[in-house]
């Protein structure tokens, strides 16, 4: 009886879209071990050192679990190269894994054992409270349970949160770390910015956010400095107890470098392991960061192999949004996200290795996702009294979960060479019964079959968040039918695009195959 009053009440409903979204997230688990994907595996590997050999550095886990890239040195060991959030996060998780096998009997946990828990615990999970977190926000800014269902569905399925918050990687948690800081910053409940005591617990949380999604994310410190500035826009002299918030962050982080390298200011890219990396990517200008090579910013934006707006078309809309509240306010929103996503751009047009190897989309600044979105929460009145306004929205984030959700549950580590990844790999690799890891193949469904787990939860997804929120059908479905109108017109020209494959892109894909993990076939292997 309460279970239905609770239903009646709604509160099932509210929370309907972002649990579909978890469940996106949760059903698949896509491993590839002969890969050996440093960006992932580095971040493991010093986390099952601290785990298991109490030091910093992988020296015997290289030796245990074999190389891997993406390290940095020192004059006696090896480390990872990456920033350390992440792999300090997962030590609890890896440490309670490994002494619930030993009461089982069991040995400790091996590579793929341990990176699937470690992507549970440490980054799905934190993600789909960062969600919570987010729709909340949504709803009590917009008023309106269609922009929080909408735009929940846009982040969490429709960007790069997606492939990389399935991943023991740093991007998502940057991003949700930093835009966690923003919401406190902005709280919804108090636009007026009060100064009471729980104001200020708010600062000086939304300050150790921001100082942690450095600490996950290194070029994370450009996206800390522009909260700060808003910080000071926003509160003034308070701005001093979001600095202190973010202190201790800082004081880690500088601890951390000390300990490997001798100065809290030698970051791991000062001493990079690889020497073709090395030379490569991290000898010119700042450990790789020179001037902006402007001529890169098409391709990051717009190629249908990397950029973010080809795969979340959803975000070019926020960044023409942005541009509105510039000029027609309010001009202080507006102003944050277009610093943010100036800073990031162009940093990423500064780097050596701005492509960032084998991956779904620009990565590095998977920050500016949810900032992206702001715009469209600030100007959610506006585009509901256009009488397609919210249909538009629809339309674009139906491509962006598509593409994102492929990416991320089929195979999130797209070689370089190819010019339209989900439509020359990803859906090719899924016809011809190549399937990863997750309910699908643990249930034994056979090829196509095992992502209908998956299907089913992202449809259910889209449907519920995409029919508008006028109670006649008739509107509602006009509603979706435009929506789904605009996604074709965005989908079947990508689709055309790089249609006959080149000679390094064939042989790119026949390397994904000659690496898939499990083996073709409904046998799931083991599961222990």
């Amino acid at each position: 009886m309460e279970l239905h009053r609770w239903v009646a009440a709604g509160a099932f409903r509210r929370h309907a879209a972002w649990l579909l979204v978890v469940l996106a997230t949760l059903l698949v688990s896509p491993y590839f071990e002969r890969l050996n994907n440093p960006n992932e595996n580095v971040r493991v590997w010093a986390t099952r050192a601290i785990v298991e050999h109490h030091v910093l550095n992988v020296d015997e886990v290289s030796r245990e679990w074999g190389y891997v890239n993406d390290k940095a040195k020192n004059e006696r060991h090896v480390y990872s190269s990456k920033a350390p959030g992440v792999s300090f996060l997962g030590v609890p998780v890896l440490f309670v894994q490994t002494k619930l096998r030993a009461l089982c009997g069991w040995p400790a946990p091996n590579k793929r054992q341990a990176t699937f828990w470690l992507r549970l615990f440490a980054v799905k999970l934190p993600i789909a409270a960062f969600l919570w977190a987010f729709a909340g926000y949504v709803e009590r800014k917009t008023r309106s349970s269609l922009a929080r269902d909408l735009l929940v569905v846009a982040l969490g399925l429709g960007t790069l949160l997606y492939p990389y918050a399935g991943l023991f990687v740093g991007h998502a948690l940057a991003a949700a770390a930093a835009f966690a800081a923003y919401m406190l910053l902005d709280p919804a409940d108090d636009p007026g910015g009060s100064a009471g005591a729980g104001a200020n617990r708010g600062l000086a949380a939304a300050g150790l956010l921001a100082g942690l999604a450095v600490i996950f994310e290194y070029q994370a410190i450009l996206v800390a400095l522009v909260l700060a500035t808003y910080a000071f826009a926003r509160h003034r002299r308070r701005v001093l107890i979001f600095a202190s918030g973010a202190l201790p962050a800082v004081v880690a982080l500088g601890t951390y470098h000390t300990a490997l390298f001798g100065r809290p200011w030698t970051f791991p890219y000062a001493n990079i392991e690889n020497p073709v990396f090395a030379r490569t990517a991290h000898q010119a200008g700042f450990h790789g960061l020179t001037l902006p090579d402007l001529a890169t910013v098409p391709t990051f934006l717009f190629s249908p192999a990397y950029g973010l707006f080809t795969f979340s078309p959803v975000l070019a809309l926020g960044a023409a949004g942005a541009i509105v509240l510039l000029v027609r306010g309010p001009r202080r929103e507006g102003a944050l996200v277009a610093a943010i996503c100036l800073c990031m751009f162009l940093f990423l047009a500064g780097m050596s290795n701005w492509r960032g190897g084998w991956c779904v989309g620009p990565r590095y600044i998977t920050t500016v996702a949810p900032f992206l979105l702001v715009p469209l929460i600030e100007l959610w009145p506006r585009l509901t009294e256009l009488r397609w306004g919210t249909a538009a929205i629809v339309g674009l984030t139906i491509p962006s979960v598509f593409l994102n959700v492929v990416s991320g549950a089929v195979y999130p580590h797209y070689p370089e060479q190819l010019d339209n990844p989900v439509f020359d790999l990803a859906l090719p690799l899924l016809g011809a019964g190549y399937v990863p890891y997750g309910l699908g193949w643990l249930l034994g469904l056979p090829g196509l079959w095992a992502m209908a787990p998956l299907a089913v939860i992202v449809l259910g997804a889209i449907a519920l968040s995409a029919s508008g929120d006028d109670p006649r059908p008739r509107e509602a479905g006009a509603h979706l039918a435009i929506g789904i109108a605009i996604a074709v017109a965005f989908l079947l020209p990508l689709s055309a695009y790089g249609r006959t494959p080149r000679a390094v892109e064939a042989q790119a894909a026949a390397t994904v195959r000659a690496l898939w993990d499990p083996p073709r076939g409904p046998a799931p292997g083991n599961r222990r």
